[in-house]
């Protein structure tokens, strides 16, 4: 009886496994068009309607001739999190691809770099730095379309250069925290929390993601299928006092046996005097190069400063 309520309830778990495939795909399909389509967020408004159109293709010609992706994001929003994880979270909603940002925050006057893919190994934060050196005095004097242009260019320029690369992505390592020694960091000037908490942000990542919505639709569906097949066999109405005759029926007699002494033992926790924030400030590895790993488990180069 239950393999046939089971197979009778088979096409409406098809029918959910089709319904979240669809919902994934249909997510997919419009993170591609955007790859495909769209390299320039400017949601602080810093380029007028031609500019965004020309910095648009200018991020698709030199990304196409060097094989990255060129992404550039602005924003004037104060409750905006930290600028690396900004840029994680961004990343994390996108396929996986060969992809460098540039990130210019206004409220906060920091300017954001990261790489990931093979860009994580061609423009480390070695070179992120030099970047954002020429790109600085154009951003503190509003030039904004001059800058994005520099970087543009630059990133291209690095993505061919095979002098100095980062292989190492493990970012496990501590000082030096800049290919500058005179000057401090960008994570020594900014606390960690300076952008607030992004547990928000990285929820909705999650949300989002293709492969959460799948699996989400896959469970659905098991769950669905086999709650009906268990209630698909009847329900037991018979009980003790169906055949226990109250009038007849007593207790006789009462013995308690010893059978045997069980000690459970547990390891005591020890204590974390840590404070562990959403933004680690990432890490550097043997080669001295700066970089992290996003919520969604994306290693990337970095680089930042204020301008």
């Amino acid at each position: 009886m239950k393999q046939y309520i089971f197979l009778r309830a088979l096409p409406l778990f098809l029918l959910l496994l089709c319904i979240g495939t669809m919902i994934s795909a249909s997510t997919l399909r419009a993170y591609a068009a955007e790859e495909d389509y769209q390299h320039v967020f400017d949601k602080a408004g810093l380029l007028s309607t031609s500019e965004a159109d020309e910095i648009e293709k200018l991020c698709i010609d030199y990304g196409t001739d060097a094989e990255v992706e060129i992404m550039v994001l602005t924003h004037n929003d104060p409750k905006a999190i930290y600028a690396e994880d900004y840029i994680e979270d961004f990343e994390d909603q996108l396929p996986v691809g060969d992809r460098v940002y540039l990130l210019i925050d206004m409220y906060n006057r920091v300017v954001f770099i990261e790489g990931y893919g093979t860009a994580e190994t061609y423009i480390h934060s070695k070179r992120g730095d030099a970047i954002i050196d020429q790109i600085t005095p154009y951003l503190s004097e509003g030039d904004y379309k001059q800058a994005i242009t520099i970087f543009i260019n630059e990133a291209a320029a690095y993505m061919k250069d095979d002098s100095e690369l980062n292989y190492d992505h493990d970012y496990s390592a501590g000082k030096p925290q800049s290919s500058n020694p005179n000057g401090p960091y960008y994570s020594e000037t900014l606390p960690s929390n300076y952008y607030g908490n992004s547990g928000g942000a990285a929820a909705k990542s999650i949300l989002t993601n293709v492969w959460f919505q799948l699996i989400a639709a896959v469970i659905i569906g098991i769950v669905t299928v086999s709650v009906m097949a268990y209630h698909s066999g009847g329900r037991m109405t018979a009980g003790s006092s169906t055949y226990m005759d109250a009038g007849q029926s007593g207790l006789i007699g009462r013995r308690d046996d010893y059978i045997r002494t069980h000690v459970t033992r547990v390891r005591k926790p020890k204590e974390d005097n840590n404070n562990h924030n959403h933004h680690a400030g990432g890490g550097f590895n043997t080669g001295g190069f700066q970089g992290g790993v996003s919520s969604g488990g994306r290693s990337h180069s970095s680089s930042g400063g204020k301008f």
